[in-house]
């Protein structure tokens, strides 16, 4: 993922200015996941951090994030966002490579915000993340807009242009093809979400 992570690098002083979040929204979707405090989470593709307040405050000050992201410049605004805040471990490294450092059945949810279509190798990262997660821990993945906004803003720029996300029961399907339990599917006109649960059938 060389390419993109030289692509966001140049994106990130400006990210928190040129995309607003919405704070509301975004609450709804964590409380969707289901953490409860003392859980271990993986931030997958973190960006400068949007996500990390809105999951601590679910794990509490027992729980563990590991803030994830292949861009030096992504991980280095969510530590000048969020260094302070506790219990939040950053890393600089391709999803696809930090699977081989992280134990069997560490995680109880692998978080994906806004980050799922950047993920070339999707079969591959549906079974690492089977690899990280606890019994019964959840993938999650979701976007605070649309579907239809995403691949828009995405097809807008050279880089990420063929970075699309599929439909949602496009993505339940190949979830269930990698053996996950599928728990709840929202494709809507100003949001993304997919909670998906590792089973027992491997």
């Amino acid at each position: 993922m060389e390419k993109n992570s030289t692509y966001f690098d140049r994106l990130a002083e400006q990210w928190d200015t040129t995309r607003m979040q919405d704070n509301g929204k975004i609450t709804q979707l964590v409380k969707l996941i289901g953490l409860c405090p003392g859980n271990r989470v993986l931030d997958a593709g973190c960006g400068t951090g949007v996500l990390l307040p809105f999951v601590k405050k679910e794990i509490g000050s027992d729980g563990h994030i590991t803030a994830l992201d292949y861009s030096k410049n992504m991980i280095a605004r969510a530590v000048s966002k969020y260094g302070d805040l506790g219990g939040i471990n950053f890393l600089v490294c391709d999803i696809m490579d930090f699977v081989k450092d992280v134990g069997d059945a560490f995680y109880d949810a692998v978080i994906c915000f806004n980050f799922f279509p950047h993920i070339q190798n999707k079969p591959r990262f549906f079974c690492c993340v089977w690899e990280m997660l606890k019994a019964e821990g959840s993938l999650i993945i979701m976007h605070d807009i649309s579907r239809q906004t995403v691949n828009g803003i995405h097809q807008g720029s050279k880089a990420v242009e063929n970075d699309l996300l599929p439909p949602g029961e496009t993505v339940k399907d190949w979830l269930l093809k990698a053996d996950y339990a599928v728990q709840l599917v929202i494709d809507s006109d100003d949001r993304y979400f997919v909670k998906a649960v590792k089973g027992d059938k491997r």
